[in-house]
């Protein structure tokens, strides 16, 4: 009887409480808007702040291998967009550490948001890094899968010819070497 009992409870509360994460926004489908403060203490506001500009949401943790193998790709992409305004939004979500002051010491060049577990919930993101490309109009153009493949410099490579795939359709541009 107590095995019924605890399995009912949990169903019940389960169901009352609703799911633990929404939708998971992939390509094709319109990015949540989102209002957080940065690391510099600035209220952004998604996507009103951006101006109608393609833009990278990097979803990361100080702890993950996965995103210290893309942040130079990624910085790298930022740059390279620079003439198109392409800005890289890196929100930490699952960390303890102090994403801002990490990021400072690493170098890279990234708008910081050090408390972003809601949005990444918003966006259904569980796993890190989350790389989602929105276009002007605040559509979804590229989404990282899961993979399998051991984090380093090929994996990184991978997806930075993704993303830069994703930015070439956000701004309508043909890829590199069409």
């Amino acid at each position: 009887m107590r095995p019924f009992l605890f399995i009912t409870l949990t169903l019940t509360a389960w169901l009352l409480a609703g799911p633990l994460h929404a939708e998971r926004i992939d390509a094709g489908m319109v990015a949540p808007e989102w209002e957080m403060e940065a690391g510099d203490g600035t209220l952004f506001r998604f996507p009103e702040d951006v101006d109608g500009r393609a833009s990278i949401l990097f979803f990361w943790a100080s702890w993950c291998p996965y995103c210290h193998a893309v942040m130079p790709f990624l910085q790298q992409i930022q740059e390279d967009y620079a003439e198109f305004g392409v800005k890289i939004y890196a929100i930490n979500f699952h960390d303890d550490s102090n994403p801002v002051e990490y990021m400072n010491e690493l170098g890279w060049d990234f708008m910081v948001f050090p408390l972003g577990d809601l949005v990444a919930d918003d966006y259904g993101v569980i796993s890190s890094p989350g790389v989602l490309v929105v276009d002007e109009a605040g559509v979804v153009t590229y989404r990282r899968k899961r993979t399998r493949a051991p984090p380093g410099k090929a994996i990184a490579e991978v997806w930075d010819a993704q993303i830069r795939e994703g930015l070439d359709r956000a701004l309508g541009r043909a890829p590199a070497g069409s």
